[in-house]
């Protein structure tokens, strides 16, 4: 049976997102979660939670971000069951951009890392005499980076955003993220 390296990737990543988070008392901390919608020129629709921490003793302006997004892709493998699964966590450093604010949109830029894991079921093997297995498919963890930017726009009792997201390496696609964050 195969094993995959997805759970201890997810572990790493679980660990580094408490220290992220973690860093500073939570007294000292200005947290803000809700949920996001993704679109990826790859992996298509994607939805997930995300959590953002100010971390102020870096620099006024600057947040610790994390989200979770499970996609949707079309596989476009013949895949007529859609079993084909991609799931994304990123993490990044965002800071605000000062500049003269005539309303309450606050442009902010900024990078972090990606971790993403991929699965993809084996497809029909029929007829096919290479000694496969049938019923496995294949599964792999990438790494790599995020450049970021976007458009928060605070209002009383939430935070609407909108982001675009370029992912060097490890998810390897551009997307474009919004939701909201509550206080």
């Amino acid at each position: 049976m195969r094993r995959s390296r997805s759970g201890s990737l997810r572990v790493v990543s679980g660990v580094a997102l408490a220290i992220a988070l973690g860093a500073v008392p939570l007294a000292g901390q200005e947290i803000k979660v809700g949920g996001q919608v993704s679109f990826g020129d790859d992996a298509d629709f994607g939805l997930g939670p995300r959590a953002q921490a100010a971390v102020p003793w870096v620099a006024p302006g600057v947040w610790v971000a994390a989200s979770f997004d499970y996609f949707f892709p079309d596989s476009g493998l013949g895949d007529p069951g859609g079993d084909y699964d991609y799931r994304e966590l990123n993490v990044n450093v965002l800071g605000d951009l000062s500049i003269a604010r005539a309303t309450n949109l606050v442009p902010y830029i900024g990078g972090g890392a990606n971790f993403a894991w991929q699965e993809v079921p084996s497809g029909s093997d029929e007829g096919s005499d290479d000694g496969s297995d049938e019923g496995e498919g294949s599964s792999e963890s990438l790494f790599g980076l995020n450049l970021v930017a976007g458009f928060r726009f605070p209002l009383v009792g939430f935070t609407p955003f909108v982001e675009l997201r370029y992912e060097l390496q490890g998810g390897g696609q551009l997307l474009i993220a919004g939701g909201i964050l509550l206080p």
